[in-house]
């Protein structure tokens, strides 16, 4: 099972419906990877995540607790060598982490943000294009 670095805005969409990213997400079919900071940015948007799902605040953060165990969570420490060249294609400074990890790790990045493909070193898939991936695969 490969490493697939996973947006922020893919784990968040997770969390305030369920539907296909949801399904992606933890379909065991790929091995969900983040940097830190992807912990951090959805720490930050807690509230934001039960205003949207109708959850509670604590069911919030017992979920995202448990993503710590569902994803391979990064410290910086190991993905720091490719900082430098990740500033180079990440299209917002939010964004160099996620890159310098794919940079790393040598896998692609699952985002819908158009932005991400305007470089072509890192590998990096839609929604559409990762699920259609998967069901090659199986």
């Amino acid at each position: 099972m490969e490493y697939i670095v996973v947006d922020s805005n893919k784990v968040l969409a997770a969390f305030i419906k369920e539907g296909i990213v949801h399904d992606l997400l933890f379909s065991g079919k790929f091995i969900p990877v983040g940097p830190e900071k992807l912990l951090e940015e959805i720490k930050k948007h807690k509230h934001e995540i039960a205003d949207k799902s109708g959850m509670e605040i604590e069911d919030v953060e017992l979920a995202l607790s448990l993503i710590e165990f569902e994803f391979k969570i990064f410290e910086r420490e190991k993905y720091s060598d490719k900082l430098a060249e990740a500033i180079k294609l990440a299209p917002h400074p939010k964004d160099v982490e996620f890159f310098a990890l794919a940079l790393k790790l040598g896998c692609a990045i699952w985002s819908n943000e158009k932005e991400f493909k305007k470089q072509e070193v890192v590998r990096v898939l839609s929604t559409k294009e990762l699920k259609d991936l998967l069901e090659e695969n199986t």
